[in-house]
């Protein structure tokens, strides 16, 4: 479609774009954003455009509980469905896991101390503080369970839905923990949905439900028509108590859902599918010009498992990027991209459309062993396509996702990975590259898991929302001697500022390693032109 046409409408008229739909039989949705670090619940605004579109008579309402203060959060969803008297129960449940490595969490660093260190009162402090996390986690998880059923027991003729990332991600274990006649949705929701409201039977999305004793779960043909979706954010804000919480703050985007690598630690295949669908650039840009123009958002995040997935998406990115450059707004987005597929033209592009800070996932500087994990990629076209965000003038920091200690790692392996990250700072200088440490922990449904099943790592019915010492060790996976080395190095990094503890650990782990030799030309330097 045209990118020269007006972006931006005063608003989207609700039966212009969908046929002909059956009358709905459920008239009042509500949708319960189950608490969780502030962050905008960009689902279910997607949701509730696509549900309002479909059926404009149904009356939809968001509850946003994360910013309700903890003592309060029970009360206020009784007084919501007291006031509201919904027919649809929609909740959206995004986190579960701890023991990640973001700001304000030290879960992963006491784990370590307790694992790792050779002080024994720090082992100690860890240990205490480690069981003081292990409870936080489980006391939130079931919070959310609690939640969920006292919606039921709130609104006892109300049809339930639960969705949402950690839903998602662990809906065979949390079902069994909901009463009977919850639907869960596994992914994207919005066909489930307007199913459920019209009253059809949803056997053919993918959902999961029990019934007298039995998990049964649905499966799904294809993806949700996503092509031509326009975003009213009126008609959002009009259902949304509390909307301006998100105002001036950075905001999500869907460019796309899908993705047709094959990572063997990713869960976005599971979730979004292998089949790319794209949304038009013509609708995306106007959604994001209304966040510009009346929320007055100038950061923007595409929640895209990768913005370039693949050579066949180049195209669509392209006419996204000039659309984004041709409107006007002074913005900054950001997402993740694999720098393997820019181009010259498309480094400019990016450049001129507003990228900000760019993440990309390294994972390893031994080529062996990201073909092992399925990555697929190659080193020495990343590194190409940060040399041409240079030669476009790209002045963002670049940030580098690296999971040591994979299977098949050495201490030849680890100092590619170091040579992999000095090849970058040479391109964009060291003060604006920022290594971030991560570990391959162990997801549900995942190649990953199912390689540790077979090599014994794993046993076949381990509960992946238990967390104990043995579990908690064996899910964040860093076995061997080298766990041990790395670990000790992220010790002793730990105390650095946040963005630079990933610098830190490179330098331990070079001192560790030796000097590091220079970088193989079959690894991470471009091929000459034959």
């Amino acid at each position: 479609m045209s990118t020269s046409s007006p972006l931006l409408k005063d608003h989207v008229e609700p039966l212009s774009l969908v046929p002909s739909t059956p009358p709905s039989i459920l008239k009042r949705v509500l949708f319960v954003w189950l608490p969780v670090s502030p962050i905008f619940p960009v689902g279910i605004g997607y949701l509730v455009n696509w549900l309002h579109r479909h059926h404009p008579e149904v009356e939809i309402s968001v509850l946003d509980l994360t910013q309700v203060p903890e003592g309060a959060v029970k009360k206020e969803l009784a007084r919501k469905i007291s006031e509201f008297q919904p027919d649809l129960l929609a909740f959206s449940w995004r986190d579960v896991q701890i023991f990640a490595p973001h700001e304000g969490d030290n879960s992963l660093r006491r784990a370590f101390e307790f694992y790792y260190s050779p002080n024994p009162l720090v082992r100690a402090r860890a240990a205490l503080d480690g069981l003081r996390m292990v409870w936080k986690y489980k006391n939130e998880f079931n919070k959310k369970l609690r939640l969920i059923k006292e919606g039921i027991r709130l609104a006892p003729k109300a049809r339930v839905m639960v969705g949402g990332g950690a839903f998602s991600v662990f809906a065979d274990q949390i079902i069994k923990l909901l009463p009977e006649g919850v639907i869960g949705v596994v992914g994207e929701g919005e066909d489930a949905i307007v199913k459920i409201v019209e009253g059809k039977p949803v056997d053919d999305d993918r959902v999961i439900y029990r019934k007298n004793g039995k998990t049964i779960r649905g499966k799904k043909e294809g993806g949700v028509a996503i092509r031509s979706a326009p975003y009213d954010l009126r008609y959002l804000e009009s259902v949304f108590e509390g909307h301006e919480f998100y105002h001036r703050t950075m905001v999500g985007i869907q460019t796309k859902r899908g993705c047709p690598y094959g990572c063997s630690f990713c869960l976005y295949t599971y979730i979004e599918g292998k089949r790319v669908y794209y949304r038009d650039p013509e609708d995306i840009v106007n959604e994001m010009r209304q966040y510009y123009d009346q929320w007055g958002i100038r950061n923007f995040w595409f929640a895209d498992a990768q913005f370039i997935p693949g050579v066949k998406a180049i195209p669509e990115a392209m006419d996204l990027l000039k659309a984004l450059r041709d409107s006007g707004m002074k913005i900054s987005w950001s997402g993740y991209i694999r720098t393997s597929l820019i181009s010259p033209e498309m480094a400019k592009l990016m450049v001129e459309s507003g990228m900000g800070d760019l993440e990309v996932s390294v994972t390893s500087g031994s080529q062996e062993i990201l073909d092992s994990l399925r990555m697929g990629f190659r080193l020495d076209q990343l590194v190409e396509g940060c040399r041409n965000l240079r030669d476009a003038g790209y002045k963002g920091n670049i940030i580098l996702n690296y999971s040591l200690n994979a299977p098949g790692e050495t201490e030849e392996t680890l100092r590619e990975s170091i040579r992999s990250y000095e090849s970058i700072c040479s391109i964009f200088g060291e003060d604006r590259v920022y290594p971030m440490v991560f570990f391959l922990a162990v997801q549900p449904h995942t190649g990953f898991e199912k390689r540790l099943m077979r090599e014994g790592y794993l046993e076949e019915d381990y509960n992946p929302i238990t967390l104990n010492p043995v579990t908690i060790r064996k899910l964040l996976y860093n076995p061997g001697r080298l766990g041990k080395m790395i670990a000790r190095a992220c010790l002793l990094a730990w105390d650095e500022e946040p963005m630079k503890i990933g610098r830190a650990v490179m330098r331990e782990l070079a001192s560790v390693l030796g000097k590091t030799s220079p970088p193989r030309s079959s690894s991470l330097e471009a091929p000459s032109p034959s």
